[in-house]
C-alpha cells in the first residue's frame, strides 16, 4: 500500500540517521576512495544498484574486503557482473564486488576447476563459511572492467540477506569522502494531468530551465496539475555527478511528496520508468523524476499525500511550489517556482476533448486488470501488475515485402513493463525450416519458441515493432592467433553472428576441453592455465560455435605448446 505523509512536516535533519550511528567500513581499495557512481540513480529499466568506486582509470586495482566475513559466492558471466565476489558478513548483509579482473589464487583456482567440470565460463560457485574467511582490509581480488562495463572501476553493493534488499552502501563509507557542494537543478517539467487540466502553453506539458531567479518564474495553470525535476548531486574531488538521495516537494509549506533513496527490492527495479519521465529520458538522455505517483507504482521509497502528489490549482491565486533536494552529507539545493492559478473553461474543455479523442483513437489498456490485444497473425497478453497507470496503445501492422510475417509495431510512444508480457506471432505461410525462425524487434534478436504454429516469447517493451526472421547462417570466427603451426601461449579468435547471435562455444585440444574467456566479442585461452603440459608438442584444436538458431561452426587449427 502507498506510504502516506503525516500531516506534521518533520524537519529534513531529522530523516537521516546520524553519520555517527551508521558503522564504518574499510575502503574497498588502498588508493583514494573517489566515486564515479551512487546508489539508486535511474537508468533505464533499472536503478543503480550500488556504487561505482574509480580505480584510477585502470584495471588490476587490489581490492578488499570492506569488513569481516567469509567469501560466500564467486559469479563469471551472471547479471552483467563479469568476474563477482560475494563477501558475507555478520549482521545480516553481504557486500558484492563487481567487474573483477581476477581473483586471489586460492579462489581463481576454485573457479576454473568448476568451469572445467562444467565445460563454460559462466558459473555460479556457492561457498562454504570455512572455505575462505576474511577480515577487514584482507586482498580478494583486483579491479576490471568485466562484463556490463565501459570502463575500469569496481562496483560495490550492500544486500541484506533476510530479504535480498539492496542498501545503500555510501553511509559507511562517508568518513571516506569530502562533500560539502550542494545538488544542482536543472530543470523543472509541469504537467496537466489528462483530461483534468492544462499547464500554459495550453498543453499536456511545460518544461523550464532552472536559473539563479527561478523563485521569480511563474508558470499560468489550471485544474490537476503535477511537477517533475531533473537534478544531480556534487562530490568534491571528482567531475563526476550523482543521483539525488532526497527529495521533497512543498506546495504552498505543505508537503506533497518525498523520495528517499536508501534501500529498496531488486523486484521493485523496474519501476524506475514510471517514476522518472522515461519517454522525455528516451527522447532526450536527461532524467525528470515525477514528484506524482502512478497508482500502479509501489516503489518503497516513494511517499506522496493523498492526492498522489498531484497538486489541484482550483483558485486564482498564486501556488508557491519548493523543491528540497538533499545529499546525505546534508548539503540541501531549494529550488522554488509560483504556478498561478488562471481560470480558462475553453482549455479546460479542449483538454478533455483531447484525452477523449485519445482512449477512443486506440486500445484503452487497463493498468489493474489483465488485457489481450489481437491482430491478424499477432495476439499479445498483458498480465496484471505489468503497468502502473492506463495507456492507451495504437498497434498497426505493416506488411513486409517478402517477409515471413507482418510486422507489428505496438505502440509509437515508449511504454516499459514491469511484468514481462507475452507477445505470440504467426507466420504468414508455412515455413520448411521451422527452428531456424524467431521473433526479432527493432533492436535485433528476441527468441521465441515454436507451438502449433506461432512463435511465443516474453518482452518488456512496448514501443519495439516485432516480426518473424529467419537465420541459416552460422557464426563466423576469425583466428587472431594460433597460426597453423606456429608456437603459440594465448589462443584468441573474434566471433560474429549477424543473425540470432552466439549461443554456445565449446574448444578442445586433443580431445581435452580447453576453456575460453569472452569479452566483447573476442574469445582468449590462455594456454598455461589449461589441463595441456607445455612440452613444445604439436596440437589439434576443436571449437564448435552454435547460434541461437542452432548453425554450427567446426573450426580445426594446429598449434605447438
Amino acid at each position: 500500500m502507498r506510504k502516506q505523509l503525516f500531516p506534521v512536516v518533520f524537519m529534513l535533519s531529522l530523516s537521516f540517521p546520524s553519520v555517527a550511528q551508521v558503522e564504518r567500513y574499510h575502503s574497498p581499495v588502498d588508493i583514494p576512495f573517489l566515486m564515479s557512481g551512487s546508489f539508486a540513480e535511474p537508468r533505464p529499466n533499472h536503478f543503480h544498484c550500488g556504487i561505482d568506486v574509480k580505480t584510477q582509470g585502470v584495471t588490476g586495482k587490489r581490492v578488499l574486503a570492506v569488513k569481516d566475513g567469509y567469501v560466500s559466492r564467486l559469479t563469471v558471466g551472471y547479471d552483467g557482473f563479469g568476474n563477482a565476489l560475494y563477501v558475507t558478513h555478520p549482521g545480516g548483509v553481504e557486500t558484492v564486488y563487481c567487474h573483477l579482473d581476477a581473483f586471489v589464487p586460492a579462489l581463481h583456482e576454485k573457479v576454473r576447476k568448476q568451469q572445467y567440470a562444467e565445460e563454460s565460463e559462466r558459473v555460479d560457485v556457492k561457498l562454504p563459511p570455512s572455505f575462505y574467511p576474511v577480515k577487514a582490509g584482507e586482498l580478494i581480488a583486483y579491479s576490471g572492467n568485466t562484463g556490463a562495463s565501459y570502463a575500469p572501476h569496481l562496483h560495490l553493493e550492500l544486500h541484506r540477506t533476510s530479504d535480498g534488499a539492496l542498501l545503500d552502501p555510501l553511509p559507511h563509507f562517508l568518513h571516506l569522502l569530502k562533500d560539502d557542494m550542494k545538488p544542482e537543478v536543472h530543470g523543472v517539467k509541469l504537467y496537466a494531468c489528462p483530461g483534468k487540466g492544462w499547464v500554459e502553453p495550453v498543453g499536456g506539458a511545460y518544461l523550464f530551465t532552472v536559473t539563479a531567479d527561478a523563485s521569480f518564474r511563474v508558470v499560468k495553470a489550471w485544474g490537476r496539475i503535477g511537477a517533475a525535476v531533473s537534478a544531480d548531486d556534487l562530490m568534491n574531488g571528482t567531475s563526476n555527478k550523482f543521483g539525488i538521495r532526497r527529495i521533497t516537494l512543498k506546495v504552498d509549506g505543505r508537503q506533497v511528496f518525498r523520495s528517499q533513496a536508501d534501500e529498496y527490492l531488486p523486484k521493485e527495479n523496474r519501476l524506475v520508468n514510471s517514476w522518472g519521465d522515461y519517454p522525455h529520458y528516451r527522447r532526450t538522455g536527461q532524467w525528470y523524476l515525477k514528484s506524482f505517483v502512478d497508482p500502479g507504482n509501489t516503489l518503497s521509497f516513494l511517499s506522496c499525500d493523498g492526492n498522489r502528489g498531484w497538486v489541484d490549482v482550483k483558485e486564482e491565486r498564486d501556488y508557491v511550489f519548493e523543491y528540497a533536494l538533499e545529499d546525505l552529507s546534508g548539503n540541501v539545493r531549494f529550488c522554488r517556482f509560483t504556478v498561478r492559478g488562471e481560470r480558462n473553461e475553453a482549455a479546460l474543455k479542449e483538454a478533455e476533448a483531447e484525452e477523449y479523442g485519445r482512449r477512443v483513437s486506440g486500445e484503452w489498456v487497463e493498468y489493474d486488470r489483465p488485457q489481450v490485444i489481437q491482430r491478424p497473425g499477432m495476439e499479445l497478453r498483458i498480465p496484471l501488475g505489468a503497468l502502473t497507470r492506463d495507456e492507451v496503445l495504437r498497434p498497426r501492422v505493416e506488411t513486409v515485402q517478402g517477409g515471413i510475417s507482418n510486422r507489428y509495431v505496438l505502440h509509437d510512444e515508449y511504454v516499459p513493463l514491469v511484468k514481462y508480457a507475452t507477445l505470440m506471432l504467426a507466420p504468414r505461410e508455412s515455413v520448411v525450416h521451422p527452428d531456424k525462425c524467431y521473433i526479432e524487434s527493432s533492436r535485433g534478436y528476441v527468441g521465441g519458441n515454436y507451438v502449433d504454429g506461432w512463435y511465443t516469447v516474453r518482452i518488456r517493451e512496448l514501443a519495439e515493432s516485432y516480426a518473424l526472421a529467419m537465420d541459416t547462417i552460422a557464426p563466423q570466427c576469425r583466428w587472431l592467433t594460433a597460426q597453423n603451426g606456429k608456437k603459440v601461449s594465448v589462443l584468441r579468435c573474434a566471433v560474429t553472428d549477424k543473425g540470432s547471435g552466439v549461443k554456445t562455444f565449446k574448444a578442445y585440444a586433443d580431445g581435452t576441453f580447453v576453456l575460453f574467456t569472452s569479452h566483447k566479442g573476442v574469445w582468449t585461452c590462455r594456454l598455461a592455465e589449461t589441463p595441456l603440459k607445455p612440452v613444445g608438442k604439436r596440437r589439434r584444436l576443436l571449437v564448435k560455435i552454435a547460434d541461437q538458431c542452432g548453425n554450427e561452426t567446426v573450426c580445426e587449427r594446429e598449434f605447438i605448446y
